[in-house]
């Protein structure tokens, strides 16, 4: 019984060591294309983020914190931190504008 719960634990450590939550935040730069106070998104153009193995493209992104999202708009040069949260999900925890 003891060998199974140490195998229990051992592969819930594991999942919560490399769960997608868990990976350091990627550094990009890109464009605001649009800004969702409501949904609490932002679509930005943006370069490749190798550290994510993503190429460049026009994606939404959800932000930690939405008063991110009353320092941008629309067509301006931003630079952010983007990290994958428990869900899957590309999250900013840190925007600038350029």
């Amino acid at each position: 019984m003891a060998s199974f719960r140490r195998a229990a634990l051992l592969a819930v450590f594991s999942f919560l060591a490399f769960s997608p939550g868990s990976l350091a935040a990627a550094e990009a730069r890109g464009e605001v294309q649009r800004v969702d106070v409501h949904e609490r998104v932002i679509t930005i153009a943006h370069g490749p983020i190798p550290a994510l193995d993503m190429a460049a493209m026009t994606q939404d992104f959800y932000v930690a914190d939405p008063a991110m999202l009353s320092e941008v708009r629309p067509g301006d040069k931003v630079r952010f931190e983007v990290e994958i949260d428990r869900r899957g999900r590309y999250v900013i925890i840190d925007l600038e504008s350029e």
